[in-house]
């Protein structure tokens, strides 16, 4: 299980990433995890404006990176580990999109508890939660299908970890 330590490490790290660094970190992805690299850029067709896309797309890259500092060693999420991880959240989906502020977070704190890396959950409920002065945040309909979309994304890493091989000398 991944500490809160490195989760809080990694977001740092990540928050500090250059303008010039960005393009790499994508291109990494691409090497590495293509299947959830795509997920990612193909949530145009839901109701997010500009700066949610991009939001979602760097809380995943955030997600990914914190995924990578696991025990275990993360392997490819594959269609078929992303296409489960969408159905096991088909219902909590239903739920939340119609959900206020309070139920939404009453459900996410049930997730946590219950979550195989509830401190990389934890992140996920913070930074969609997050309001900044600066920037304006998620619309407040369109966090939960946020949370949903990055804990699809979460499980499907889950679903990717197995135990590292052990090296023979």
């Amino acid at each position: 299980m991944i500490t809160s330590k490195i989760v809080t490490q990694t977001w740092q790290r990540m928050s500090q990433t250059s303008v010039e660094r960005a393009p790499k970190l994508v291109e990494q992805m691409k090497d590495e995890q293509p299947v959830a690299l795509s997920f990612l850029l193909h949530l145009d067709d839901l109701p997010f404006n500009q700066y949610e896309q991009e939001l979602l797309f760097y809380i995943g890259l955030v997600v990914w990176q914190i995924m990578k500092q696991s025990e275990q060693q993360l392997y490819k999420v594959t269609g078929k580990k992303l296409r489960k991880a969408e159905e096991l959240n088909v219902e909590i989906l239903e739920r939340l999109a119609s959900s206020g502020e309070s139920e939404f977070m009453e459900s996410a704190q049930l997730l946590i508890r219950t979550h195989a890396e509830p401190e990389v959950l934890r992140y996920i409920v913070e930074a969609i939660m997050e309001e900044a002065e600066e920037e304006p945040g998620f619309q407040e309909a369109n966090k939960g299908l946020a949370f949903i979309h990055l804990k699809i994304l979460l499980d499907a890493f889950v679903n990717s970890l197995r135990p590292r091989p052990r090296l023979v000398a």
